[in-house]
């Protein structure tokens, strides 16, 4: 029983892992972003609704050369931007009620921003983990993570096994597994983010500055990078996005990122 449980978990979370090749830098590489001005004045809802306005039809087309079989609901974004002032500086991705993709931007993460580059790399981010499937991902993870630790804690505990025992262990599972590749999935959506913020017209290396706001820090903070990886990384590859973006148009293509089916 206990075998089948491993088996089972390593098969399932295999499964749910990244779809995109991710050139992820080495520690302490040097790239070009670091170079990049972040100065300006904090964006406004205006600034906000005007960067929207250029990233929602090119975050749908991505979508759909990512997913041409899939309904026409499937790519078809909502963004908000949230007023609330008590919540804190964060942008997410989620399904509306109608299966609609939603991406939402907190007033108090726009606060933060210093350029249009920024908010349309956010929101291009945020869109890009829908692209990678990454909601749907991170909930068969969290399914297959309660389902073997509870296997195991029944397996294991025998007939002292109690059904408070293999609940807790199922929460720990499920804790586990919506976590197993949650850095993969932000590296992920940096990279095909900064590709569809490229393609509206924003430079992404600017747009990545963001994650050198110091309210915004990763390893402090607030929900945005609570569980992302290091700035530096960070901004690292989205330099390597941007560089194979330019190749790409050298080339004569229209940038799309390197899906690893192809």
């Amino acid at each position: 029983m206990r075998h089948f449980c491993l088996i089972l978990g390593l098969v399932g979370l295999a499964a749910c892992s990244t779809t995109y090749d991710v050139p992820v830098a080495p520690s302490g590489a040097q790239t070009g972003a670091s170079s990049v001005a972040s100065g300006g004045a904090s964006r406004s809802p205006a600034d906000f609704n005007r960067v929207k306005r250029r990233v929602e039809p090119v975050a749908e087309t991505v979508c759909r050369e990512e997913a041409p079989s899939a309904p026409a609901s499937y790519c078809d974004f909502r963004i908000i931007f949230e007023t609330d002032p008590d919540l804190p500086p964060n942008a997410f991705q989620t399904i509306g009620e109608d299966g609609r993709p939603v991406l939402v931007m907190t007033s108090t993460l726009l606060r933060e921003m210093r350029s249009d580059d920024e908010i349309a790399f956010v929101l291009s981010h945020e869109a890009a983990h829908h692209v990678a499937e990454h909601l749907t991902k991170q909930q068969q993870s969290q399914i297959l993570g309660a389902m073997v630790a509870g296997g195991l804690a029944a397996a294991l505990g025998g007939d002292l096994a109690t059904e408070k025992a293999v609940r807790d262990a199922m929460d720990v599972g499920a804790f586990v597994g919506a976590r197993a590749y949650s850095q993969s999935y932000e590296y992920e959506a940096d990279w095909v983010g900064a590709f569809i913020a490229a393609r509206a017209g924003y430079n992404p290396e600017r747009g990545s500055q963001v994650f050198g706001r110091p309210a915004l820090a990763s390893g402090g903070g607030p929900v945005l990078l609570s569980t992302h990886p290091a700035s530096p990384r960070r901004l690292q590859l989205v330099s390597a996005a941007a560089q194979e973006i330019e190749r790409q148009k050298a080339a004569g293509l229209t940038p799309r990122p390197d899906y690893a089916s192809r």
